[in-house]
């Protein structure tokens, strides 16, 4: 009877060990800090073999380390603007449910089509409703209950010096570099109008061809968006060591 009392009291013991570490498990997982990178193409990870390994989100990742949960909500030929096709707007419930930590917003690329740029897409039409739309959008992620720490970037350039442009290639970035610059101008304003954090992805990677996709120059190669998740990676770090 005192054996089959000791088995039982070892039995409980075991099972109460077991309790407490899927409890420690469970806590550590909903513990993560959770990061939502919200963008276009150069988001997804557009031109690589593997984007689940070598975009920018994916690299960030690596980087964080594992008490980060970054997501990718990357969507190709995404624009800010609510009139664009297709807009961040539709994406927003997505990005809710997630009620992400820390959010990064690049998006503007897409937002200079227009005017006979990038085919019949009309979004420099609606140019002057960008700046307002950004701030919206900050207002509506702001009011999640994670209160997350949002990053806005100038996104990256557009690299006319890459090999392998064709003629209407150039063509069309030469009208278009411009705009986007313009509109990095509305995303600065922005960011210090709203409080928000700014991450420079465009001047570190302009005039440097050998980080971009031949025969393309706007979308990153797997060194590109390496870099992209480096200075991503340095602008959080920096924000978390601040607050330490």
């Amino acid at each position: 009877m005192k054996r089959l009392e000791k088995y039982i009291r070892l039995f409980v013991f075991c099972v109460s060990l077991l309790t407490i570490g899927f409890a420690i498990s469970g806590y550590t997982f909903d513990k993560k800090i959770k990061v939502a990178c919200v963008g276009d193409s150069i988001t997804f990870g557009a031109r690589l073999d593997d984007p689940s390994k070598h975009s920018y989100p994916a690299q960030l990742q690596l980087l964080l380390g594992e008490n980060y949960a970054v997501e990718n909500f990357g969507i190709g030929s995404l624009t800010l603007l609510r009139k664009g096709i297709p807009t961040v707007w539709n994406e927003l419930p997505k990005i809710k449910a997630v009620n992400p930590d820390i959010i990064i917003i690049s998006l503007g690329t897409n937002d200079t089509c227009g005017l006979g740029s990038c085919g019949d897409r009309k979004c420099w039409e609606y140019k002057d409703e960008f700046e307002k739309d950004y701030i919206d959008l900050i207002d509506e992620l702001s009011a999640l209950p994670s209160n997350p720490q949002i990053f806005i970037a100038a996104p990256t350039p557009m690299v006319l010096e890459t090999p392998g442009l064709n003629s209407e290639r150039i063509a069309g970035l030469t009208v278009r570099k411009p705009r986007l610059q313009e509109l990095i101008g509305m995303i600065k304003m922005v960011a210090k109008e709203k409080n928000v954090h700014f991450i420079d992805l465009n001047e570190p990677l302009d005039h440097r061809p050998e980080l971009f996709t031949e025969s393309d120059g706007v979308h990153p190669n797997k060194e590109g968006y390496r870099a992209i998740a480096v200075l991503v990676w340095k602008k959080l770090k920096d924000q978390i060591d601040h607050l330490k």
